[in-house]
């Protein structure tokens, strides 16, 4: 008695085939654009990183020598104030001439509002907006700038995590794609073939929407 043969796999459809290359395609050139993206970011965020550093450091350089202005001011202020009150003139021209140029303005616009007379008069030159130190304001810019170079090497990191978290949703394409040739019925290649799109939909949306460098 003949053996009976084993049943022929069933036959392959052309247009699951199409499908499958289709997303094959269309998976690997997005992946592809999705990984120099994140690359692209990922060197924006270590530039932005690295001179945001840079400007922090000369930041905190201005602001210690703006401090040590500061308090040569204010010490030759109070010798100042010293003198004048003991009356020592010679003493108290001596350390108004010793008074550092950005300095002035200040003492000079306090001196003509009569501190001594005038009640509304401010309590120190150092309270008055003549007296702004050049390397205090320098120091204070560069600390703006800085926190604006942080804030862009973040972006520039959620920016990696983003096209990074998107290549996992093409490569699932990928992988599910492939995984439906292994099946001989159409119906099944199919519904797996269906998880396929949807993930590379997903993929292709947030390719769209995704920021560009």
């Amino acid at each position: 008695m003949p053996v009976p043969s084993a049943a022929p796999p069933e036959r392959q459809s052309p247009w699951l085939e199409i499908v499958a290359a289709v997303v094959l395609s269309i998976a690997s050139l997005m992946t592809t654009w999705s990984t120099y993206q994140a690359a692209q970011w990922s060197r924006d965020q270590i530039a932005a990183g690295s001179a945001a550093t840079v400007v922090l450091l000369e930041s905190a350089r201005l602001s210690s020598l703006g401090g040590q202005a500061i308090l040569i001011d204010v010490v030759t202020f109070t010798n100042w104030v010293q003198a004048f009150s003991a009356g020592d003139q010679r003493a108290a021209e001596f350390y108004r001439e010793r008074f550092r140029d950005e300095f002035r303005p200040a003492f000079e616009a306090w001196v003509a509002s009569d501190p001594l007379e005038n009640p509304e008069a401010a309590s120190s030159p150092f309270a008055l907006p003549e007296y702004a130190p050049a390397r205090t304001q320098e120091a204070a810019a560069l600390r703006d700038e800085a926190a604006r170079l942080q804030l862009e090497a973040q972006t520039a990191s959620n920016n990696v995590a983003y096209y990074n978290r998107n290549t996992l949703f093409l490569a699932s394409a990928l992988f599910f794609v492939a995984l439906s040739r292994m099946f001989y019925k159409a119906q099944v290649r199919l519904a797996v073939q269906l998880i396929a799109i949807i993930f590379l939909i997903v993929g292709l949306l947030n390719v769209l929407r995704g920021p560009i460098l």
